[in-house]
């Protein structure tokens, strides 16, 4: 009787191993089963943010790159400008740029891409050039590189407004453009005003796209 219960535990005991065996082969196979189904989606190309065109990437990078460049530049000239219309010029370009570019950050973070944080070689390059100008002629280098620097910006935003896809950063461009049209009057005051001569500001405006002297840019505008 005793060998017959021994038998009896020893069979039940080699079932609920077997049973558990089974269940962990199965559990397995289950879970082998989902990953093969469930595969990750691909990361998304370089460039290629959330579906952003590299043409939109690249303008958000310029200017953020532009936006930057002038916030560097006004913080200089409102500590080194002699002339009250070179500071006035200094603080609208800090406070509109600065507020420009926080715009952009949060245009940039829908369409998650990373702005670069520091100026790029030429930019910095530019920076620099400023900061160790001559007192002397400061005030003129400083008007100078406005009128510049937004001929480059008008230029760049005119052809975003042109040719970009996406309906949002188009936005973005052709709403930031009359604020720049604006800036570039102010550079030319400015520039007036320290005595930059009309034939290097008319060199510098012919840059312009061609339709832009159509419309006025460098007439009245408030």
């Amino acid at each position: 009787m005793k060998t017959v219960n021994y038998s009896m535990t020893s069979l039940m005991r080699v079932f609920k191993i077997s049973t558990v065996l089974g269940a962990a082969i199965l559990a397995a196979f289950a879970l082998k089963a989902q990953n093969e189904i469930h595969v990750p989606p691909p990361a998304p190309l370089p460039g290629n943010s959330d579906g952003i065109s590299h043409e939109a990437k690249a303008f958000m990078q310029d200017a953020a790159q532009a936006n930057q460049t002038e916030i560097a530049m006004a913080n200089i000239a409102e500590t080194r400008g002699q002339n009250s219309a070179v500071r006035e010029l200094a603080k609208m370009m800090l406070d509109d740029h600065q507020q420009n570019y926080n715009l952009l950050q949060g245009l940039a973070q829908n369409h998650r891409v990373v702005l670069n944080a520091s100026l790029g070689l030429l930019n910095q390059h530019a920076v620099n050039r400023l900061q160790k100008a001559d007192i002397a002629n400061f005030d003129k280098d400083y008007a100078k590189a406005m009128l510049k620097d937004h001929v480059k910006c008008i230029t760049r935003f005119d052809k975003a407004v042109a040719e970009i896809e996406e309906p949002d950063v188009k936005l973005y461009a052709q709403n930031t453009l009359p604020a720049l049209r604006k800036h570039l009057k102010h550079a030319e005051d400015a520039a007036r005003a320290v005595g930059v001569d009309e034939s290097t500001i008319s060199s510098i405006i012919k840059g312009l796209p061609s339709d832009e002297s159509q419309r006025g840019v460098a007439s009245n505008q408030n």
